[in-house]
């Protein structure tokens, strides 16, 4: 599927290819002539240009960059950022070319002088001259200047580059010089500002709540602290922190051992490490508790001894530790108590720490606001007396840079003396000529093609009108009677008799119009060439000439009669006195005779209608050559009249409309179509016939074109040979015989 969709396309190609070599092939005389008109102008107009001479330099635009720092209290430099730009070197190259420099150029040059025209005048012809050529990726420009004269030419591409360097470094030194100025106008205000900045800082050191060493006048300063005041503060706040902490503790320890007595006292107490800190318990606890454990150990150890509790050792033991417990107890309660007032004592000591905390926190809160204040001043000072120095600075270095030499462009190749002329280029006008030739003669051809309406091919013919083409005859076929049928085009005739008689036996034809849609399409030729055939052939033919406005076939057979077709139709004579025989065997001529007034009354009339019965009769073929179609009303009484009609048509004369209109004619008046006869076809030219005239191709030799040679030339006329009068007696006595006699 694929490969046929391929095939297909390929094929399109192919043909739309094939068209245009066709077009080309037969619409050459008019390609060519357009070609040649194309090709001689270039010419011409080449021949007639003036000559001009191009002279040329290469030089680079500088950007004004590290000239001069034209910040003012900023690090913006305008000349530097402009020159930074993405559109500067644009813009630059632009200028080269400006209304303001090309002015300036013929100033220098004193062209308005040499030219007699004023300055504008003179720019507008240096503009139609120079031509700038920036160099892709760099500053580098190229200057072509194209002009008459060769020296002029120099001067000019010279003048480009110096007068934009005078206009540039004009407009840069007057933009440097106010530059400057404003310059020195914000160091004054600067100055003002930075004495005010000053006198804020002294105010502070007056005060004598700080040293003088703080600041100095080269702008640097010494950093102002309020270390002493947050270190007090660290420490009380520690201070607070701690004694809450112990207040927290021991309010909890207090409220738990006033729920608790005895053991459960002392168990707390032990559990919670109460004994061991020393803010707690006194020494007496402390050894009380001591001597507690140490008996119940004693008292542990006896019993595994072996001792019982009724043994006097046991009983003193056991009333020793209970006096001991009873002490412990005691000593307890009193511990509890202490710890009650030793509470009361920190909370007191914990609102003193609080308040000291307050103080000490408003006093730094105050020396921080001051200080604050005091690095603000200096800080501005210090700022303001930086930007001072550097616009000093600055105002110094650019009025010594101001002073120094400027580059704004540097030469790489000098304006070249043109010695030869750089225009016209006569064969590049030429090749040009003669492309833009060939590309208008192809254009006109297929425009002449696609613009002409006629048929140009049979199978256009056989698609449009529907008829059949019975015949195609090379282009300046010629008489064959002159030429005794020994040439080439006899076999396209051939060709025509032949498929005449394969289609006459349908259409029940002997005779026959030979039509066309206007005049010089050939009918007259074809008719005498198609008889010729038939006679040769053994067919008894006529031919009558019943084109009774513009009669040719008499001249055609160079033959001279007085009488013809017209004396027929408009008297009581025989056909024997009109039809005359020719020199080719079996092949007659029936003139026109006298050209009459009303040629179509003649055609229509009853004698028209005997002519034809009677014709019939006695010839195998009988050919009638008629006026155009669409010229004359003749036509249309005629081919009505006939059993059938051939239309001639030559490609590319008629429109279709109009092969349609004859077709059309011949129809409405009840006349049969056999078929069509292609007429004068170029044969070398138009491939498209040559598959259908292969015969051609057989009868080529040296001798094959003979150019015709009119009979009189190479033989007398034919003399006048009337019918025998008993031949045409015997043949009126029997109407219904079908034998011709001749």
């Amino acid at each position: 599927m694929v490969d046929n969709v391929v095939q297909s396309k390929q094929s399109e190609t192919i043909l739309h290819a094939q068209d245009y070599l066709h077009v080309l092939r037969t619409r050459w005389k008019q390609a060519f002539l357009v070609f040649f008109l194309v090709f001689l102008s270039c010419a011409l107009i080449t021949k007639m240009m003036t000559p001009r001479y191009t002279s040329t330099m290469r030089f680079e635009i500088k950007q004004p960059r590290d000239l001069i720092n034209l910040a003012v209290g900023g690090d913006n430099n305008p000349i530097q950022t402009e020159a930074s730009g993405y559109d500067y070197m644009t813009t630059q190259f632009q200028l080269l070319v400006s209304e303001q420099n090309l002015v300036a150029i013929a100033n220098k040059l004193d062209l308005p002088t040499e030219l007699e025209t004023s300055e504008k005048g003179a720019a507008a012809v240096l503009q139609g001259c120079v031509k700038v050529v920036p160099v892709l990726g760099t500053n580098l420009v190229d200057v072509i200047v194209t002009y008459p004269d060769p020296r002029l030419a120099q001067r000019i591409c010279d003048a480009v580059a110096v007068c934009y360097k005078e206009v540039r470094e004009e407009k840069e030194s007057s933009l440097i010089n106010e530059a400057i100025n404003k310059r020195f106008e914000v160091l004054r205000s600067r100055q003002d500002e930075l004495e005010r900045k000053a006198d804020v800082v002294r105010q502070y050191i007056r005060s004598g709540k700080y040293l003088n060493n703080i600041w100095s006048h080269d702008g640097r300063i010494a950093p102002v602290s309020t270390a002493a005041e947050e270190q007090a503060l660290n420490q009380l706040n520690n201070s607070r922190l701690t004694l809450q902490s112990e207040i927290s503790q021991m309010t909890v320890h207090v409220g738990k051992l006033q729920t608790l007595k005895d053991k459960e006292l002392l168990s707390y107490v032990t559990r919670t490490g109460l004994l061991s800190a020393e803010s707690y318990s006194s020494a007496r606890v402390r050894q009380l508790n001591e001597a507690y454990r140490e008996e119940e150990e004693v008292w542990s150890q006896k019993l595994i001894a072996g001792y019982g509790e009724e043994h006097p050792i046991m009983k003193s033991l056991a009333e020793q530790h209970k006096s001991t417990e009873t002490q412990l107890y005691s000593e307890l309660v009193g511990m509890r108590d202490a710890m009650q007032d030793q509470l009361e004592v920190k909370k007191a000591e914990l609102v003193e720490v609080e308040s000291r905390c307050a103080t000490a926190r408003n006093k730094l809160r105050e020396k921080t606001l001051e200080d604050q204040k005091v690095m603000v001043a200096l800080q501005e000072y210090s700022a303001e007396k930086s930007r001072y120095d550097k616009l000093e600075n600055d105002y110094i270095v650019d009025r010594m840079r101001l002073m120094a030499p400027r580059q704004t462009i540097e030469v790489y190749a000098e304006a070249s003396l043109p010695s030869v002329p750089s225009t016209p280029k006569y064969k590049l006008n030429l090749i040009i000529g003669a492309v833009v030739g060939i590309i208008a003669g192809f254009v006109v051809a297929v425009l002449f093609n696609y613009f002409d309406t006629s048929v140009k091919s049979l199978e256009e013919a056989e698609k449009h009108l529907g008829l059949p083409v019975l015949g195609v005859i090379p282009q300046d076929a010629g008489l064959l009677a002159l030429n005794d049928g020994d040439n080439p085009d006899a076999e396209a005739y051939r060709i025509l008799r032949t498929n005449v008689e394969l289609k006459k036996s349908l259409f029940k034809a002997r005779t026959f119009a030979v039509v066309s849609a206007n005049a010089g399409e050939g009918k007259t030729t074809t008719l005498c060439n198609l008889a010729y055939v038939f006679a040769s052939a053994g067919y008894s033919t006529l031919m009558v000439d019943a084109d009774l406005r513009r009669p040719r076939l008499d001249r055609y057979s160079e033959i001279h009669a007085d009488v013809g077709l017209s004396n027929y139709l408009t008297s009581n004579m025989d056909l024997k006195d009109v039809v005359v025989k020719t020199q080719v065997p079996n092949l007659y001529l029936l003139p026109a005779g006298p050209l009459p007034n009303d040629p179509s009354g003649v055609l229509g009339s009853y004698r028209m209608t005997q002519l034809l019965g009677e014709v019939s009769k006695r010839f195998d073929i009988v050919l009638f050559d008629s006026p155009p179609v669409l010229g004359v009303s003749d036509s249309s009484l005629l081919v009505s009249k006939v059993d059938a009609s051939l239309i001639v048509l030559q490609p590319r004369k008629m429109p279709l409309k109009a092969l349609l209109r004859t077709k059309s004619i011949i129809q409405n008046v009840g006349g049969q179509i056999m078929g069509l006869v292609m007429n004068n076809v170029d044969i070398s030219a138009d491939t498209q016939y040559q598959y259908y005239t292969t015969y051609y191709s057989y009868y080529t030799n040296d001798n094959s074109r003979k150019e015709p040679v009119p009979a009189s030339a190479t033989k007398e006329a034919m003399p006048v040979e009337r019918l025998p009068k008993e031949t045409v007696a015997a043949v009126a006595a029997d109407d219904e015989a079908d034998k011709d006699i001749y």
